[in-house]
């Protein structure tokens, strides 16, 4: 699956059967704080840590939301 973030956590929360509200509570934010993340784009960027525990809330990848590849040192 590709595509704009919160375009993908909003179909990954209709393939599971869950609402943004029950994930919000999920990953320890106020009801609101997904839709308004969806829907009024605000924030702009998800902090990491809400990014991931969002990816393990809907089990999948983190960069599917934005993560970047970690950094490694060339070989």
């Amino acid at each position: 699956m590709s595509g704009e973030p919160r375009t993908v956590v909003q179909r990954k929360a209709e393939e599971q059967g869950t609402s943004l509200h029950a994930l919000s509570l999920k990953i320890g934010r106020n009801a609101a704080y997904l839709h308004q993340w969806v829907h009024r784009r605000s924030p702009k960027r998800l902090p990491d840590n809400d990014r991931l525990h969002l990816a393990m809330a809907l089990n999948i990848d983190e960069r599917l939301l934005g993560a970047r590849d970690p950094w490694s040192p060339p070989v």
